[in-house]
């Protein structure tokens, strides 16, 4: 008797155990917070992955340039199939970016006395996924050698750095200039202590090339 109760025992314990066992098929996948400072691409990198496979991951992703600290997104199975929502993405605004209609005002050399210049620039670049008209687009467009994904305005720097560009709070013409939430573009540097700045999206509204002149100290250069 005390056999036959104890085969039952483990016969049951058997039973429970396959039914527990996880599904073969099961996907894998992790849903990570973003933390500040963080682009698509350092969590690719963190994750054995690609900034496009977590982009096409995620509908609640509309820039792969643009994300929030706090939001959560979902890093897919290595094997998981994806909608192609990148190469959407980029058809997308090389239409926008090819039917923009605007002038590119002259960046003559003394250009920037008197009261500040706005000119709408044209929209062209091959490679350039940030937004067009926004400051990052602009930047990016003078500053071809810099990578996509840097950011948002106010990232690009710390990001930058991480990657091995020369950053610093001396100011040098041709280099970026950064502040909380914005980049510009360093024209020339002048012998009072201020610069000359080029941006988009400061003044004027999305696609406006601005012009002004600045105190230096306050931004930090990305060279």
């Amino acid at each position: 008797m005390s056999f036959k109760t104890n085969l039952l025992a483990f016969a049951v314990m058997g039973t429970v155990a396959i039914a527990a066992a996880p599904s073969a098929s099961a996907k894998s996948e992790t849903t990570i917070e973003i933390k500040s400072g963080d682009t698509l691409t350092s969590i690719a990198d963190e994750h054995k992955t690609t900034y496009v496979r977590i982009f096409d991951a995620n509908e609640n992703l509309v820039n792969p340039d643009v994300i929030n600290a706090g939001d959560k997104i979902r890093i897919p199975a290595a094997d998981e199939q994806l909608p192609n929502r990148y190469g959407d993405f980029t058809a997308t605004s090389t239409a926008y970016v090819a039917s923009a209609t605007a002038t590119t005002a002259s960046n003559a050399a003394g250009s920037y006395s008197g009261a500040p210049k706005q000119s709408f620039a044209r929209a062209s670049s091959a490679g350039n996924t940030y937004y067009w008209g926004q400051c990052t687009w602009y930047v990016k467009e003078r500053r071809g050698d810099l990578p996509n994904m840097l950011g948002n305005g106010g990232q690009w720097a710390a990001n930058a750095a991480a990657r091995g560009y020369s950053t610093g709070h001396t100011p040098v013409a041709g280099a970026v200039a950064e502040q909380p939430g914005h980049v510009a573009y360093v024209e020339s540097v002048n012998a009072d202590g201020t610069i000359n700045l080029s941006e988009m999206n400061y003044a004027g509204g999305v696609g406006v090339v601005h012009h002004r002149t600045v105190p230096a100290n306050g931004f930090t250069y990305i060279y």
